[in-house]
């Protein structure tokens, strides 16, 4: 499985969208990707492991926990379309 992260604050507006976006679209997320939503708040240490200085960021890990891909902002297809 590819594993993504979503660093996600309660306060932020476009994380919010985003999440709604990802919830109402179950069906679009390929079966091979798993979202996993992150607190950018409270995950200090991750925040600090992949460069995170921004929420509504998405790192996509390997199985060693090694960031393959990053990138802010978007939706469903920004997901779908940047996930390697």
């Amino acid at each position: 499985k590819k594993v993504v992260l979503f660093f996600h604050a309660k306060w932020c507006p476009e994380c919010r969208v985003a999440d709604a976006s990802f919830k109402a679209n179950l069906e679009k997320i390929p079966a091979n990707v798993v979202l996993l939503k992150t607190d950018y708040d409270s995950e200090a240490a991750l925040k600090t492991k992949y460069g995170v200085n921004y929420q509504h960021t998405f790192v996509q890990v390997d199985a060693r926990g090694n960031a393959v891909t990053k990138w802010n902002g978007g939706g469903i297809e920004n997901l779908v379309a940047k996930v390697k």
